[in-house]
């Protein structure tokens, strides 16, 4: 097949990359460039796999040799110990949702209950006669009195989260 010759400007870390890579497979940088150049034409635009599958096999030998393995049981514990992890992962994203959920529901009840309460504390406060109805707490005293609870409320809690344990 004929061929013609391209020149071509890369940075010095791209062909310190490209010269090393060439080294690692025995090949001169032309041939390795070429070879990229041909995978990233091809249809999809995608290099061959075994290069990548070659890599990460070294990855994989480099691990065992760093954890003193000579067999694929430390590949088996890691996969092993990631299903693990995911699935505590998993489980403490449930747990999580749900606690919010819980605590939404409870800062509900809590400001439905101080409500009530600031009503029932107000008609029992005031001194009326028999037979006369109270007069129920200003909305805006009341709304007032909401937001001071609420404001010690979220004191509480930034104090309580921020205890040493």
């Amino acid at each position: 097949m004929a061929s013609s010759s391209v020149s071509v400007r890369v940075s010095d870390e791209v062909l310190e990359e490209l010269t090393k890579r060439a080294n690692e497979e025995n090949k001169k940088v032309s041939d390795l460039v070429r070879e990229l150049i041909d995978a990233g034409l091809k249809p999809g635009g995608k290099a061959d796999d075994s290069a990548v599958m070659a890599r990460v096999d070294k990855l994989e030998e480099t691990i065992r040799t760093l954890l003193g393995a000579e067999d694929a049981s430390v590949m088996t514990r890691i996969d092993a110990v990631n299903a693990d992890f995911w699935q505590a992962h998993t489980a403490l994203s449930s747990y999580l949702i749900k606690a919010i959920e819980a605590g939404a529901e409870a800062r509900y009840f809590a400001r439905l209950a101080a409500m009530y309460g600031l009503d029932i504390a107000h008609y029992v406060a005031q001194k009326t006669e028999l037979g006369v109805t109270p007069k129920p707490l200003d909305k805006d005293e009341k709304n007032k009195q909401i937001g001071f609870y609420e404001k010690k409320c979220k004191e509480y809690a930034a104090d309580f989260l921020n205890r040493d344990v």
